[in-house]
């Protein structure tokens, strides 16, 4: 029976090739668009000049990524490997994931920090929240190839455990696996939330910021009926899907949500000259990042825009309202627009980019609150826990 293996694999193979040339060829200029620049490139004199133009063209068409992707696809591959370091690991419900949360990183001095920034908020009257937010993970539904571990929900676990009892948390995965059975919510083929997602989140801190310190909620800018919901079909390739091409795990849909009811903001992030004024889908949102481009573009980004170091959102329908700060992974660039809906004025920062003292910065903005909200896996990350760096 062995001696038929290999000889079928490389039918296998031979097929997928022909069948990934084919679609490719179809799709997006494919094939046919890397052959007319090959085809150019070969004319040139110099051997050097176009051994790199040859080369600029595959990669630019990305016919390797899709053709390696097809092939794992068809050998039933779950675990891909990745030259870069970025393995990808397709989940039991056929979504993707980055197979890198191997080990369990010690959660102390992570608590450690969020205590102390609380006994430094303390004094000023600034509460402090930490919230975990779920990955596709979370979900009892959705689980790694056998013999793959992921240790980014223990890495959650962990820290709430340590935090219990000393200082405020929300854990929203339970009302998640709760409420999202299929992991709906998330991009088949990158580990960030949807606009459905976010705005579910959104309600559901909402909910705990009512209960702890009184804050008001706007209940309609958190009811899905309130938006009018534009779907982009097969828009989106996330970063899983990137690693491996259009054909492992396909493509996403984008969902674009514009409230229906009357909305105006002034946006302000790093590096921008003058600030956005608008309504949330002016202000909020970034139509650039709608063209579908797989392998350049990133459609997440429309909402906020990017993770900017820092950002600040003026609701100006609630000049009276409270003043937040976010403290955010990736996560809350989907978030944050529908946040904003609740409160006066929302600023947010990301310790990856952020520049300044931000325990002095926090006290002298005097908010309503300070919450941290990352998701389990970003808990692997000491740095987002280094909330004292100058």
């Amino acid at each position: 029976m062995r001696k038929y293996v290999f000889p079928a694999l490389f039918i296998s193979f031979v097929l997928a090739v022909f069948l990934t040339l084919a679609v490719s060829a179809l799709r997006d200029g494919g094939i046919a668009g890397a052959a007319g620049k090959i085809s150019d490139a070969l004319r040139k004199d110099s051997v050097d000049t176009w051994e790199a133009d040859v080369n600029g063209a595959l990669d630019s068409d990305h016919v390797f990524i899709n053709l390696y992707g097809a092939v794992q696809r068809l050998l039933g591959k779950r675990l891909v490997d990745d030259p870069a370091g970025y393995p990808v690991a397709k989940l039991s419900n056929g979504q993707l994931t980055f197979a890198g949360n191997t080990e369990l990183v010690d959660q102390t001095g992570n608590a450690e920090n969020i205590l102390r920034l609380r006994s430094e908020l303390a004094p000023h009257d600034i509460p402090l929240l930490t919230a975990i937010a779920p990955t596709k993970l979370s979900n009892p539904g959705a689980s790694m190839p056998p013999g793959t571990e992921d240790y980014g929900n223990k890495i959650g676990d962990e820290l709430l455990a340590l935090l219990s009892g000393s200082a405020d948390t929300l854990d929203l995965r339970p009302a998640f696996a709760a409420a999202d059975p299929g992991n709906r919510w998330f991009f088949n083929t990158d580990h960030h939330w949807r606009a459905e997602g976010a705005l579910f989140a959104c309600g559901e801190l909402m909910e705990t910021l009512s209960e702890k310190y009184g804050f008001a909620v706007d209940r309609e800018a958190l009811d899905s009926d309130s938006y009018e919901t534009t779907v982009y079909p097969e828009l989106f390739l996330g970063s899983q899907g990137k690693r491996v091409g259009v054909y492992y795990g396909g493509t996403d849909d984008f969902t674009v949500m514009a409230p229906k009811f009357e909305t105006s903001f002034e946006y302000i992030y790093t590096g921008i000259t003058e600030p956005r004024i608008g309504s949330f889908r002016e202000a909020l949102c970034f139509d650039e990042w709608l063209p579908r481009d797989y392998f350049n573009g990133n459609s997440y980004l429309y909402y906020s825009g990017g993770d900017w170091g820092r950002s600040e959102i003026t609701n100006l329908m609630k000049p009276q309202g409270p003043t937040v700060v976010l403290i955010r992974d990736s996560f809350s660039c989907a978030l944050a627009p529908f946040l904003a809906n609740q409160v006066g004025r929302l600023i947010t920062v990301d310790l990856r980019a952020y520049q300044g003292d931000l325990s002095a910065e926090l006290i002298s903005l005097e908010p309503d609150l300070v919450a941290v909200l990352y998701s389990a896996s970003s808990a692997k990350d000491t740095a987002m826990f280094d909330f004292f760096k100058s």
